[in-house]
């Protein structure tokens, strides 16, 4: 059997429309890599054409672009180098090759040696474009996300559609390897940006300052009118509320209300009537930006750093079921209020500035509610393995395969009963249970090989804090890039993180401003991530100066934090650290003047330096760096 007649299905949503309700499978997505296009013969003339097996023509086209013209956000090197094997069709065993390396330990059994093969990374560089010279690897998380790949914990095939491949003989091209990546749910999230956009804030304090003169203008011509003018104070006191961030409908509604007695007192002419109504509308168009995109952590002490400007949430989710979890849709805890279902993880920012006026993206926090518990309850490879996590994306093309060969499999088991060979029959028995067992666990609990129960956790993409730490720093760097902002930094965990108390995990995460992790020591995560990026840019990432506050504000009210570290982490060390709580243009009760250039506006956090390479398309996946390692070795943080 060729793969081209189960691919039919995809290729017959060429010209179809996604179905919001279906399952989040390889059926649901457009395979805009396969080529040629899908025939309308059918019947003797498909046979015809199948038997005729045309050539493959592989759509290359620009690095992580996937096959596709207009460049994604993300896409995936795994792709570029998928196209590396070229036309034609190819065993599953030379796909694994292809896909990953290898190499042989030698040890000692009772003295004598011994060896055995050990699946590793594969390694690759760009030999052209934008990324010449760079090396890449291909990460067994993507092939295990892809459902191209799962190797249990010793190493061997179970699953994906490779081994529904290897298992039934059948040979794959480039382009139907290609669709798989493609249609990984990783390369399928999208951002909802919470905060104001550019040019909203600016609109509203226009609309604000003329609804505020339009209602000063007719208080003052009326200033005789006691009732008009407690009407206007009225009105003046919801602008007051607005001001400081209450945008709710209870408001506006107030406001309304006050300007309606207003203009209904006797004395208040057409004119001033036109004056209040031109503001109001003004007003009410300006708002509604701000309203819509309202934040939600922003005033959160704990977790926001005071002083920042453009202060901005955005999370990343899947507007798709997954059906292999316990709900298809997921209620996230952070922002549920959102509406948005199978939240990933998210990440908030602001915007400060250097000591030469370049503008920073300053990292809050980044956080996968979804993913914390199966981070700390499951090894690197049992999260990869297939057993504990189910991934239900392009599952529908193994077992679509597996179904397929099932009765070919239940045929040649009576022909060898028949003829008497009960090795063989023991063989094709195994693998028949082997197939009975893998399309049973797939959306049921799954057992191990001795038949025992093992408990399942929900899927999600991006497990561990380092693999959504660069998505994240990813997004956030080329955003920087489009948008021209110079920088993108991590607020260090002496700066803000450790206002939640001490916890090992921010300090490992966030780090300091040197780079270094726990205790000052080794490496933290984020500042390693920026390091990488770095080297693949060919920028630099090191300890910059930013701003506390908006240098453009040189009146500052001055906090202290005081943390004193837990004495079985760091007996007798503290920190101390001054944030901005408040900012303006003019002098004010307990204020300093800190003016711009001023050494006491600025604190050090590490950060990567933004060039116009990564207004690119970005690499999903982080790169590993160093020495070949052992795929199935859990990561291991200093």
């Amino acid at each position: 059997m060729s793969l081209r007649n189960l691919f039919q299905f995809g290729k017959r949503l060429l010209k179809g429309k996604k179905e919001s309700a279906t399952p989040a499978t390889g059926q649901q997505q457009r395979q805009i890599t396969y080529e040629p296009k899908s025939s309308q013969a059918q019947g003797q003339e498909l046979v015809k054409q199948e038997m005729k097996n045309p050539p493959v023509i592989l759509k290359k086209t620009k690095a992580l672009q996937m096959g596709d013209d207009i460049a994604p956000a993300f896409g995936s090197s795994t792709y570029d180098w998928a196209m590396k094997m070229g036309r034609g069709k190819y065993t599953a065993d030379e796909w694994l090759n292809h896909l990953t390396g290898s190499r042989t330990v030698n040890f000692k059994i009772f003295g004598q040696p011994a060896k055995k093969f050990e699946r590793t990374e594969k390694r690759f560089k760009y030999d052209s474009g934008p990324f010449a010279g760079k090396e890449v690897n291909i990460s067994k998380e993507e092939l295990f996300d892809t459902n191209l790949a799962i190797f249990n914990e010793a190493g061997d095939l179970t699953g994906g559609l490779l081994y529904a491949a290897k298992k039934f003989g059948l040979k794959l091209d480039a382009n139907e390897i290609g669709a798989m990546i493609k249609l990984n749910p990783v390369n399928r999230l999208k951002p909802m940006e919470l905060g104001i956009q550019k040019g909203a804030q600016e609109n509203f304090d226009i609309a604000f300052k003329n609804m505020t003169n339009s209602i000063n203008v007719v208080k003052n011509k009326f200033r005789t009118d006691s009732d008009l003018v407690s009407n206007l104070d009225d009105a003046l006191y919801q602008m007051g509320a607005m001001k400081n961030g209450e945008l709710g409908q209870g408001v506006f509604n107030n406001l309304r209300q006050a300007l309606r007695r207003a203009k209904a007192r006797p004395d208040v002419r057409e004119q001033e009537k036109r004056i209040l109504n031109k503001a109001e509308a003004e007003l009410n168009s300006a708002v509604a930006p701000l309203k819509n995109t309202k934040t939600k952590y922003q005033n959160e002490t704990s977790y926001t750093l005071q002083g920042g400007k453009d202060y901005k949430e955005t999370i990343f989710y899947l507007d798709e079921p997954i059906k292999s979890n316990k709900k298809p849709f997921t209620d996230p805890g952070h922002f549920s209020d959102t509406g948005v279902k199978n939240q990933i993880y998210h990440v908030r920012y602001d915007t400060r500035f250097t000591p030469e006026g370049k503008k920073v993206f300053m990292i809050n926090e980044i956080q996968s509610d979804v993913n914390q518990r199966v981070a700390k309850e499951l090894t690197k490879m049992k999260q990869l393995s297939g057993e504990a996590r189910t991934n239900p994306f392009q599952a529908d093309l193994e077992l679509n395969l597996l179904a397929s060969n099932r009765n070919k499999l239940m045929e040649e088991i009576t022909e060898a009963v028949a003829k008497g060979q009960p090795n063989k029959v023991q063989a094709l028995s195994r693998d028949a249970r082997d197939i009975q067992t893998k399309m049973n666990n797939v959306f049921r609990p799954s057992t191990d090989p001795y038949g025992s129960r093992v408990q399942k956790y929900d899927y999600f993409p991006m497990v561990e804090a380092d693999a959504y730490g660069d998505h994240a720093l990813k997004y956030l760097m080329q955003k920087a890039a489009r948008e021209g902002v110079d920088y993108v930094a991590v607020a260090p965990f002496n700066k803000l993180s450790f206002r939640q108390g001490y916890k090992a995990g921010n300090e490992r995460f966030y780090g300091y401003a040197t780079g270094k992790g726990i205790g000052g020591k080794g490496k933290a995560v984020m500042p390693d991530l920026m390091k990488r990026q770095a080297r693949f840019y060919n920028s630099e990432a090191k300890p910059t100066k930013i701003s506390l506050s908006d240098p453009k504000m040189p009146y500052k009210k001055v906090k202290k934090d005081e943390f004193k570290y837990p004495d079985k982490v760091q007996k007798g060390k503290k920190i101390t650290s001054e944030y901005h709580d408040e900012v303006s243009l003019n002098p004010f009760s307990g204020s300093k003047l800190i003016p711009d250039g001023d050494p006491r506006l600025y604190f050090d956090a590490f950060a990567i330096k933004v060039n116009p390479l990564m207004r690119s398309t970005q690499k999903t996946y982080k790169s590993r760096g160093g020495l070949v390692v052992d795929m199935f070795k859990p990561i291991g943080y200093n």
